[in-house]
């Protein structure tokens, strides 16, 4: 099982990625047969694919533009053949693609007619002879990094197609292509860093949604504003969403309310989302909720809708839950419980999760990362930050907003002191 730990702090991308797929292959092997039907696949599923052939390429070093085109990528799909490792190019394309293997960037192996549990792991047959053949004319430290991108690729969870009569080629390349679909249309959501508990709250809301049943569920996480339910969200998206075919997150529904069908707005968002289209227009409410049950009738879908406060949804949301497959869950934020307490009836696969507020030890440790950058106070400054935690009555929000509003004050403790007494004379909202 994932854990939420792993997805903490993704920072915004500073660009938007060009491709959508890299393809790396050898060209002798595969460029006429697997990888022509693989791009064409790729090509007619919309995807934005890359195709380099370093049969086509003159030299050896990967130029500056491959390098960008490398770093421009979302997924990279690797096509490891028998006579991979005789390039140099190729080799250094997968050490350049393998330091690019973040969140964000995901690389997809495909074993073709290659065993990669025995020579490729092992960097025998046909991958020892060319590493041999490459030791007369390059560098150990080269020949070591390409030693550790074969062995690191060989480990990957990835398709691997065998010389016997189950090998279908045209249903793996059809696997590989959802595969790459869901990759690249899922989106990581901008964490702020230290965050404390959060794993714990994660793995409850896990347990509650019972992720391995095959039914329709949901849930409301609720608590008062600044408590960290929309964190929670996030956190729990960023971790599982990748076991969904399709997943969208609505942030800040409750705008959706200013002015005109807050229905509309929000069913439009959803859409919107869902088929990674920012131009996409809907008609009105029925014919939205019509194209809703097309699409999400026959796919496993996440979805969140964060910061929900109106009642006047629950009759929505009672049909919104109908249009789901099975394995689907809807993940509700929200200060009101009477609206999840509303949607039972209707759908008794509903929990609620009231998010708790941190104890003492936590708020402080929160308060200190953002007033000293790091999880202990220092000692001078010990107990005023102890009464600063406590003011904060254990929301996240606060803990932040003041810690953050006195970092840089590290040696002024007489400021530490009137800030404390002016909050508690005058207490700030929020």
């Amino acid at each position: 099982m994932a854990t939420a730990r792993n997805l903490h702090a993704t920072s915004p991308s500073s660009s938007q990625p060009r491709w959508d797929v890299f393809l790396s292959f050898y060209g002798k092997d595969t460029r006429t047969n697997f990888v022509s039907h693989l791009y064409s696949a790729l090509d007619q599923a919309g995807m934005l694919t890359f195709r380099d052939d370093p049969a086509l390429q003159k030299g050896e070093k990967i130029t500056p533009g491959l390098l960008n085109a490398i770093r421009d990528s979302k997924v990279f799909v690797v096509v490891v053949s028998e006579n991979y490792a005789r390039s140099p190019w190729c080799l250094n394309e997968l050490v350049e693609i393998l330091s690019c293997n973040t969140i964000e960037n995901q690389v997809i192996p495909v074993f073709y007619y290659v065993d990669p549990s025995d020579d490729l792991r092992h960097l025998t047959g046909s991958f020892g002879e060319a590493l041999d053949y490459h030791k007369k004319r390059y560098s150990v430290e080269m020949i070591d990094k390409w030693k550790a991108g074969l062995v690191e690729i060989s480990e990957m969870s990835g398709y691997h197609l065998k010389n016997d009569q189950k090998t279908n080629e045209s249903k793996t390349i059809q696997e590989i292509v959802d595969d790459v679909v869901r990759k690249t249309s899922r989106k990581v959501l901008y964490l702020e860093q230290h965050l404390v508990q959060i794993d714990f709250a994660v793995e409850e809301v896990f347990q509650k949604l019972s992720m391995k049943s095959n039914d329709v569920r949901a849930i409301g996480i609720c608590g008062m504003g600044g408590i960290g339910k929309t964190t929670i969200a996030k956190v729990f998206y960023n971790t599982y969403s990748e076991n969904f075919e399709i997943s969208c997150f609505i942030e800040c529904v409750k705008e959706f309310s200013q002015g005109g069908s807050p229905l509309f707005t929000l069913l439009q968002q959803i859409l919107v989302e869902l088929l990674r289209k920012k131009d996409y227009k809907v008609r009105d409410v029925e014919s939205s909720i019509r194209h809703l049950k097309q699409i999400l009738c026959s796919k496993k879908a996440l979805v969140v809708l964060d910061d929900l406060d109106q009642l006047s949804y629950s009759e929505f949301l009672a049909r919104f839950c109908d249009l789901f497959s099975g394995g689907s869950r809807i993940i509700i934020t929200t200060r009101d419980v009477n609206l999840l307490e509303q949607l039972k009836p209707e759908i008794p696969e509903v929990e609620i999760y009231m998010v708790k507020k941190l104890g003492q030890t936590d708020s402080l440790k929160l308060f200190s990362y953002h007033a000293f950058g790091k999880s202990v106070a220092p000692e001078s400054l010990r107990k005023l930050s102890e009464s600063f935690a406590t003011y904060a009555g254990g929301l996240p929000l606060a803990l932040k907003v003041l810690g953050s509003s006195l970092r840089g004050r590290t040696n002024d403790v007489l400021f530490w002191k009137a800030k404390l007494e002016k909050l508690k004379k005058f207490p700030e909202n929020g």
